[in-house]
């Protein structure tokens, strides 16, 4: 049984940035993290894989069936779509902990806030600073290595390390979505800009296991390295195709809306979030005739899956979610018009493999070492094993659980 729980969070961590490193032997954190303990080869996030949802979703174990944060949705009775932002209808670790008087500290890990910890509660502490990577780091290092962290508050110090730390790091998403400091229209160089900044973050992680070694805490810790999701890019807009195809079927008012009130007329609504599209059908329509629609929308080229509301549920996405979902192809994206032509723009919202496929690592001290899990996991299945691990109770609502087998039994 281990004495602490250290949960690091890279949003925006495809594996394909790591898998399509030339020198990715060369980053000595993670791989050094790797052969301490196990790698999941087929780790996969939920749908919608979307930070606010994804982020939930690992913190209590469960998907949007049960934290009811899809993102967005048409709330059919004040006719709007309505976002969720930090909705969770779910217990969260964060919860569980402050329950257990379980000395906690949460570094910028925003579903924690007011969900477990608090700025103003030194014993189950929430920490915004802000900031790169190197900003949150050093304030995870210090507390390790000094046992003190700085608030608005005020400095406090601890007895000892925290049992339960929570690091929450967006570099590699905030730089995949080409934002303007290194945009670039051409693919591979935004792949590069992130494995750079990949590079860098390693550097700290390489860093952060010297000082729990130094500290004779290394073995003790369960340390836990993952993500919410990943990210594509695209270069075309998908959504005059996708109109004119429902028209083609046969509706008659098919509109548009990101968020606030939706047209009166609106047979079929249209959202999103930049990539993939949610689409809501005519209250009559059943499941028998939203298949028939998913068979029909299937033979246009924009498609590369298309999910009616059953099989989204089947994959614990709350119904509310859409009646049928449309993940294009690679290079398309579902953007209501906002995409200038030429422009390379990148988002995770989609069921792609680029943004469904997720980089995971995770050592401890019954944690088998050097071992390669080649069966599928998921993103909520760590949180609540690692809590029964660590003698805890695991959110009241969790699903996920790890295979016994990354486990020394």
């Amino acid at each position: 049984m281990g004495k602490h729980l250290l949960y690091i969070n890279l949003d925006g961590f495809g594996k394909y940035y790591y898998d399509q490193m030339a020198d990715r032997d060369a980053l000595k954190g993670i791989n050094r993290l790797k052969r301490m303990g196990c790698f999941f080869e087929q780790a996969r996030t939920g749908i919608p894989s979307i930070t606010y949802p994804m982020q939930s979703a690992i913190v209590s174990g469960c998907y949007s069936e049960m934290t009811g944060n899809c993102d967005k949705i048409w709330d059919r009775d004040k006719n709007q779509v309505v976002p969720l932002r930090r909705l969770n209808k779910a217990e969260t670790i964060g919860e569980v902990l402050k329950k257990e008087d379980v000395t906690t500290v949460s570094i910028q890990q925003f579903t924690l806030e007011n969900r477990g910890c608090r700025k103003d509660d030194p014993q189950h502490l929430y920490v915004q600073p802000g900031g790169d990577y190197r900003t949150r780091f050093s304030i995870l290092e210090r507390l390790i290595t000094d046992r003190e962290i700085e608030t608005e508050n005020g400095k406090i110090t601890y007895e000892k390390l925290p049992e339960a730390i929570f690091l929450y790091v967006d570099d590699l998403d905030t730089i995949g979505h080409n934002p303007d400091f290194c945009r670039t229209d051409v693919e591979e160089e935004r792949v590069k800009n992130v494995q750079q900044r990949l590079r860098e973050i390693d550097q700290e992680i390489d860093r952060l296991l010297d000082l729990l070694e130094n500290e004779n805490l290394l073995e003790e810790t369960y340390l836990l390295l993952t993500t919410d999701h990943g990210m594509i890019s695209c270069t075309k807009d998908g959504t005059m195709q996708l109109k004119e195809a429902l028209e083609q079927y046969g509706f008659q008012k098919v509109c548009c809306c990101w968020e606030g009130d939706v047209p009166e007329e609106a047979e079929v609504l249209l959202t999103g979030h930049g990539i993939q599209c949610q689409i809501y059908l005519p209250e009559s329509f059943d499941k028998v005739q939203r298949m028939a629609l998913k068979t029909y929308l299937e033979q246009f080229d924009f498609a590369e899956k298309v999910m009616t509301k059953e099989e989204l549920m089947e994959r614990g996405v709350c119904e509310e979610y859409a009646d049928i979902l449309v993940s294009p192809k690679e290079g398309i994206g579902f953007a209501f018009g906002g995409m200038e032509e030429g422009k390379l723009y990148a988002s995770h919202d989609s069921v792609h493999e680029k943004c469904q496929h997720i980089f995971a690592v995770l050592s401890g001290p019954d944690i088998k070492k050097g071992y390669v899990e080649s069966r599928e996991v998921k993103n909520i299945d760590f949180i609540p094993s690692l809590a029964e691990h660590m003698g805890w109770q695991k959110p009241q609502n969790a699903v996920g659980r790890l295979t016994e087998s990354v486990f020394v039994l």
